[in-house]
């Protein structure tokens, strides 16, 4: 019986030992970590247009997913509203000039974001190299804008591995490493 126990006891240690043992080997990522990015992207943001200190209208939010690896999402409005209490309305012309800005600020986010997932990537140490870096901007709009051939959603997406690579490599490996999608 003695003995019995004994190899028990053994076999929990070796298991006990081993899940340990995977679990380090595993990297974590802290909320620290996913905040540093959290941060850095929505300053990133904040400075692509300083007449409009409100585009970032909820905080970038980051987590880490087992397996896929790390997502980010942000809220941004690329267009300032042109209404106050003085000016309840919005004109046809402000319309109009709105929607050419908001054309123009997607685009300036869609040539900006790929070199924020390779910074991105490259901060995040303890996400894998096979891992994905995913960043997904929504973009908000104001009841009376024109979005007419605007997307709603940026996703801008890529392996780890291949970011960093690409970052080495230059601006334009950073694109061809980056997948954008628009919804």
């Amino acid at each position: 019986m003695k003995n019995i126990l004994r190899n028990l006891m053994l076999v929990v240690s070796v298991c006990a030992a081993a899940v340990c043992a995977a679990t380090a080997a595993t990297p974590r990522v802290s909320g620290n970590v996913l905040k540093i990015v959290e941060s850095s992207l929505d300053e990133r943001i904040k400075g692509m247009w300083p007449d409009n200190l409100f585009s970032v209208i909820r905080a970038t939010r980051g987590l880490y997913l087992e397996g896929y690896g790390a997502v980010f999402t942000v809220d941004v409005n690329p267009v300032l509203s042109t209404t106050s209490m003085m000016h309840p309305t919005v004109t046809k012309e402000e319309v109009v000039k709105a929607h050419k800005s908001r054309i123009e600020r997607v685009a300036q986010l869609k040539q900006a974001m790929p070199l924020a997932v390779a910074d991105a990537a490259a901060s995040l140490d303890p996400v894998p190299p096979d891992d994905q870096i995913t960043f997904v901007v929504y973009l908000a709009y104001h009841s009376w804008e024109d979005v007419t051939g605007t997307p709603a959603q940026l996703t801008f997406q890529g392996k780890k591995k291949a970011l960093l690579d690409a970052k080495r490599a230059g601006a334009a490996a950073v694109v061809q490493a980056v997948k954008v999608t628009e919804y």
